[in-house]
């Protein structure tokens, strides 16, 4: 139910909502310009900033004559994510669970167990299964810690999801792994959802705080808020930097060390932009000339499987006494869980 003072909020909003989306609106347009003329990183970072506020522009303009109605039927806003309650219509669902998050408390602490165990059955009654999250490698991951003053390690979160999912994917018989995709996007979105069915639950990415303590609006996908996050979550679903769960954990190396080349699929992370694999087999097939200076190529696809871009790199060894060594073989344990990577090769372009 929504408290006196969220009503006086809400209240005072939708007075001043002209104001306040012409002085969005004037700030997009100015980030964006910045964008345009600014260094790579205030490129990136004004995109970035620019995407997120269009899309706030969009979401109250959208969410509006949904508050009207919520004034009068208030049992359709909440003041916080009811956890137990997705997870009991997940049990319910019969054709469709979508999540877009940045990543799910339902994978962490007492709700994790019943949670998978949802899914699965979800899963045994052919009920198809689509989950967004940010990808931890983004820009945006970074941002949204920024977002939560670095109260919350929104990486680590991030990470620890994807594991759990990745694990109880395979865990999974190969008829059902079918309907459950998994994928991670690049940029923030404007809202939160979690859809059961014809039940939809969504909110937004509010500053110091994270968006399951935000307010909720529980609404139908055929409703106009429904409509419109239904199509924020098409969109990032179908988007060129959207990964797949596989992409995400492993990585395709064409390494050409003579006429042959050799395809390799290996684990990986990203510092500061550069990529890092797990060698140890690619060092063990070029033990006799070594494999720094190997020439690779990279060949980045969206998470339908297109081919984005084909990159050129040389192999470059990480010292073990180096302390870029230590960070990279943490992230490792982080991403994978083990510590199994004694050779460690950077990818410098070529």
């Amino acid at each position: 139910m929504v408290s006196e003072v969220n009503g006086r909020r809400w209240a005072y909003l939708k007075r001043k909502g002209f104001d306040r989306g012409a002085v969005l609106l004037a700030a997009t347009g100015l980030i964006l310009i910045g964008s345009r003329y600014g260094s790579a990183y205030i490129q990136d970072l004004g995109l970035n900033l620019g995407a997120d506020l269009l899309g706030v522009l969009a979401v109250l303009y959208a969410i509006r004559p949904f508050l009207n109605r919520a004034e009068a039927r208030r049992e359709s806003v909440l003041e916080r994510f009811d956890h137990k309650d997705f997870i009991t219509r997940a049990d319910d669902a019969q054709r469709r669970i979508e999540i877009l998050d940045s990543w799910m408390a339902l994978l962490q602490g007492g709700y994790q167990r019943p949670f998978l165990t949802s899914l699965r059955e979800a899963l045994e009654r052919n009920v198809e299964i689509r989950m967004l999250l940010l990808d931890p490698d983004a820009r945006a991951a970074e941002q949204r810690s920024d977002d939560l003053l670095r109260r919350t390690n929104v990486v680590e979160n991030i990470m620890g999801n994807l594991s759990s999912l990745h694990d109880f994917r395979q865990g999974l018989p190969e008829n059902m792994r079918h309907n459950l995709d998994i994928r991670v996007y690049s940029t923030l979105p404007p809202v939160q959802m979690y859809r059961a069915d014809d039940h939809m639950v969504v909110s937004f990415y509010p500053v110091n705080m994270t968006s399951s303590n935000a307010t909720q609006y529980q609404t139908s996908p055929q409703s106009q808020l429904g409509t419109f996050v239904g199509s924020k979550f098409e969109e990032l679903w179908d988007a060129h930097s959207t990964r797949s769960l596989g992409q995400y954990r492993e990585i395709v190396i064409k390494v050409s060390p003579d006429e042959a080349e050799q395809l390799y699929r290996t684990q990986f992370v990203t510092v500061e932009r550069s990529i890092y694999i797990s060698g140890h087999r690619i060092a063990q097939d070029h033990v006799e000339h070594g494999v720094a200076g190997l020439p690779v190529r990279v060949e980045q696809s969206s998470a339908k499987g297109e081919i984005e871009a084909a990159n050129s790199y040389l192999f470059h060894t990480v010292s073990p006494a180096s302390e870029r060594y230590l960070i990279v073989r943490d992230l490792f344990r982080a991403k994978y869980g083990h510590n199994r990577h004694e050779v460690l090769l950077q990818l410098v372009e070529a």
